[in-house]
């Protein structure tokens, strides 16, 4: 008896393979995704740390006579949402050395004393906002808080 045997790939181990092949490209996709907005989270972060370490510079200098209130980084916001924070200009952030930033999307808020004189800085904010494990941050201070 002489029975034919099968050479041939089956339907199932086929159907099979591309079941294993799609959830692998599902998975390397989402980890790439994942890492770009992380990457993205990080470097708005570290242009906010670097643009708040300049900031402090200035007011430092302006707290002991060496700079006036008028060389403060940004332009004081009198309506609006962002009313009472200072918008930095391109020019500003590329002196800060942050060339990649851009404006008008960063605005700095300087705490004041009883008197309304700037003695440090409170806070930066990225009007866009940037979206890190679903949770969407303008804030410096909120960005901070975020582990990695």
């Amino acid at each position: 008896m002489n029975i034919k045997s099968n050479k041939g790939i089956t339907l199932v181990a086929l159907a099979v393979t591309v079941a294993i092949l799609a959830i692998l490209a599902y998975t390397c996709v989402s980890i790439g995704v994942n890492l770009t907005g992380t990457a993205k989270f990080t470097n708005v972060e570290t242009y906010m740390l670097l643009i708040r370490s300049k900031c402090e510079t200035v007011v430092n200098a302006y707290a002991i006579g060496e700079k006036e209130e008028n060389e403060l980084y940004g332009t004081l916001q009198s309506s609006g949402d962002m009313a009472g924070l200072y918008q930095l200009s391109q020019t500003e952030l590329n002196a800060m050395g942050v060339k990649e930033a851009k404006a008008p999307d960063y605005y700095v808020q300087y705490e004041k004393d009883s008197e309304g004189k700037v003695i440090g800085v409170q806070d930066v904010i990225y009007e866009p906002g940037v979206e890190n494990s679903g949770e969407m941050y303008h804030k410096l201070t909120e960005m901070l808080k975020v582990e990695d």
